[in-house]
Formats: C-alpha cells, sequence, structure tokens
C-alpha cells in the first residue's frame, strides 16, 4: 500500500492535470495493486477457514507494525520518538481489537443463514448500518468533489488560498479528513464483504466436506456475487483513501472499524450476545481507544500545508529537478527544515514547487 501511495502523490504533483493518468496506467500502482490484491487473497483464504483468532490477532498488529516500517522506507515519514510512542500504541491498540473482537461460530446451513438473515433484529441493524454507510458515502463523494473543483480553481492563484469555511480548515486537513472517511468506509464495507464471505464458505464447506450439497440453491450464488461486489467496493475506496491521506493515519482507522463492524456484525446476525462478556467488549472499546491515540501521535505533524508522505516526496522531486544547483542546496540545508518544507508559503521550496506549477498552467 506505500507503493500505491507513493504512484498517486506522485501523479498529484503532474501540471496541468489534464496530464495526470488513470491509476491502471502507472506501472507502480499497477505492481503494488496486484501484490496487495493476491496477498489479501492468499490471506483471506488462511485467516477465514484455517488460523485461530489467538493467531490472526497478532498477526494483524504487526501489519500495522509493517505498514509504519515501510512508510518510513517508501514514503520518507519521520521515524521520531513520537512515531515509535504512536506504532507502539496501534500495535496493542490493534491487538486488543483483534485478540477479543472475534467469537468463533460453527457451520450453517442455507436454511439456516435464511433464518438469521429474516431475523427482525438483524434487519433493524442492517438497515441502519446500510444507510449510515449511504450517507457517509455520499458526503464524503460530494466532500471530494468540491476539493478537486476548489483546487483546480486555485491553481492560477499565486500564492493559493489554502483555508476554506471561514479559513477554519486548511486544504491539507480537509483532503485527510475525506481519505479517513474512505478508509472507514472500506473498513465497514470489508466487514460485510467478511460476513457473505463466511457464510458463502459454510455453505461450501457443507458442499465439499459433509456431501450436503447447498450450491444448487440461488441464494447460495446471491452469496458469492455479494461478497465479489461488496470486497470490490473495499478495494476501490481503500485506494481511494490512499490518494487523500497518510498511511499510517488511514490504515490504522480502517483496520479499527473493519474489527469492530465485524464483532457488532456477528453480535448482531449470529446472536452471539450471550457468549460475549462485558469485559471483552470492554477491552474491544479500550482498543480502539489505543489505537486512535496512536493516529493522534503518528499524525502530530508540524505545519499545515500538505501531509507528510507528500512533504518528502515533493521534496525528492524538488532534489531530483534542482541537482545540478548543488550550491543553493546546501543553503537551503543549512536553514531550519521549516524553510525548505514545501507546505510552508515562505519557504524557497514552496516558491520553486509553486513557480513550477505555474509554469506548467501558462505553457
Amino acid at each position: 500500500m506505500a507503493f500505491q501511495r507513493k504512484s498517486h502523490i506522485l501523479n498529484d504533483q503532474i501540471y496541468p492535470r489534464e496530464r495526470r493518468k488513470n491509476a491502471f496506467k502507472r506501472p507502480l500502482w499497477v505492481i503494488s495493486f496486484g501484490t496487495y490484491l493476491t496477498a489479501n487473497i492468499i490471506g483471506s483464504v488462511f485467516s477465514i477457514g484455517y488460523l485461530p483468532v489467538v493467531i490472526l490477532a497478532p498477526i494483524g498488529a504487526m501489519n500495522l507494525v509493517f505498514n509504519a516500517i515501510a512508510a518510513r522506507l517508501v514514503l520518507g515519514d519521520p521515524f521520531t520518538r513520537l512515531s515509535i510512542w504512536g506504532t507502539v500504541l496501534i500495535s496493542i491498540g490493534a491487538l486488543l481489537v483483534g485478540m477479543f473482537g472475534a467469537i468463533q461460530e460453527p457451520n450453517h446451513s442455507l436454511e439456516d443463514l435464511i433464518e438469521l438473515y429474516k431475523k427482525t433484529g438483524f434487519i433493524i441493524y442492517f438497515s441502519i448500518l446500510e444507510s449510515f454507510i449511504l450517507i457517509t458515502m455520499i458526503s464524503t463523494h460530494y466532500l471530494e468533489y468540491r476539493y478537486n473543483k476548489i483546487e483546480q480553481e486555485q491553481e492560477d492563484l499565486d500564492p493559493p488560498d489554502r483555508k476554506l469555511l471561514g479559513r477554519s480548515i486548511s486544504m491539507a486537513d480537509l483532503k485527510t479528513y475525506i481519505g479517513i472517511s474512505y478508509g472507514v468506509l472500506a473498513g465497514n464495507v470489508s466487514s460485510q464483504s467478511l460476513l457473505f464471505a463466511k457464510s458463502g464458505l459454510e455453505l461450501f464447506i457443507l458442499t465439499i466436506v459433509y456431501g450436503q450439497n447447498q450450491l444448487e440453491h440461488v441464494w447460495t450464488w446471491l452469496l458469492v456475487v455479494m461478497t465479489v461486489v461488496t470486497a470490490a467496493l473495499q478495494l476501490y475506496y481503500l485506494n481511494k483513501g490512499l490518494r487523500m491521506c497518510d498511511t499510517v493515519i488511514l490504515i490504522p482507522l480502517s483496520f479499527c472499524a473493519f474489527n469492530v463492524s465485524c464483532l457488532f456484525n456477528g453480535l448482531v446476525y449470529y446472536n452471539q450476545w450471550d457468549r460475549l462478556r462485558w469485559w471483552q467488549l470492554l477491552c474491544v472499546m479500550l482498543g480502539v481507544v489505543i489505537t486512535i491515540c496512536g493516529v493522534i501521535c503518528l499524525s502530530w505533524r508540524r505545519g499545515s500545508g500538505i501531509t507528510q508522505e507528500e512533504t518528502v516526496v515533493a521534496r525528492e522531486d524538488y532534489t531530483i529537478l534542482n541537482d545540478n544547483d548543488s550550491e543553493e542546496q546546501d543553503q537551503l540545508q543549512e536553514h531550519d527544515p521549516i524553510e525548505q518544507d514545501p507546505s510552508n508559503e515562505t519557504s524557497p521550496l514552496f516558491s520553486r514547487v509553486h513557480h513550477r506549477r505555474n509554469q506548467y498552467n501558462s505553457a
């Protein structure tokens, strides 16, 4: 995902906007997305059908640690003392959520699953959940549309007005919030995909292992279709989130949304309330709070021009474009790091990058 994020950042720095390429036309994104998709398909098969929760929970926590490491190596995120504390908190929180947020459930026949879907409690819960997801989906798409429109209008401003809504919310903050919203959407949709996949897998297990043919029913294949559709939506929204938000913020929040949604989906759909003790739910909520605290540590950035990962990539791009001007580079490095920040409108780096953008616009 770090390479997908880097591909989006590099593409978003191309001006004019018409020269930007679709994700499927960028080799870096295609290769990284293919690798991510393959790993998730293989991992999902084992996680759903074979591995117990005591193994899956630490794996989920380690995934977030490797995400932070990849962000450092690929995207240049600074690995400070605050970053270390944030990563530790996220790992502990993810471990609590993954360990206590899953309850084992025996296999069911198609008739059992249909009866579970018909329950009044599940219908009410599912209706509320889908309404929330739909409203969030529409609102986030609209905010992204407004963001893109305002960004395009401000390309000709020198310097661009980076504040919105009465000069209280910056463009970078709005972009991050949109990315977080997409990440949470991806987590929620992914939990529904897991519910459909688990139900469908149970039917295939009954058919193949126990000889009880469940594949002759239309509902079985409807579950398969819904699994594919929700999985595709999850990948779509996760990719949109990666374009808008730093990975060290997006991935942990999406992970929490996925696990908490899975927990309540199972509680309502399988009626597992009698299997969940109060201290288990308390541990899950505590894990969510700890994870959010870790995310806050990682997102504690200096300045508000653009996100940290965009800042680093912009600095790399600036260095490459000006590698012949070594004397000026040495002078810039002697100053305070803020003066080198392309998000700081008074810095030489910002002026050069913005001047390059205007050259593209006037060409």
